[in-house]
């Protein structure tokens, strides 16, 4: 197999759980969260709380 490289993008603030997967390409958007174990094959929305796998967003995140 040919070896896949892409740039990942982390925005300000966001937060990727423990054991969690992101695949090459993905843009995890400004203070997204992806939860303990998760799969993210899609771009994070912003201030999103996605879990699973494939990651599905779940909540949307109040900060205040």
């Amino acid at each position: 197999f040919d070896l896949m490289v892409k740039e990942i993008k982390l925005e300000e603030g966001v937060w990727i759980g423990a054991q969690s997967l992101v695949a090459p390409g993905i843009t995890c958007k400004s203070h997204s969260v992806l939860s303990v174990k998760s799969v993210a094959v899609t771009d994070l929305e912003a201030y999103s709380i996605y879990h699973g796998n494939p990651a599905e967003k779940v909540k949307e995140r109040v900060i205040g």
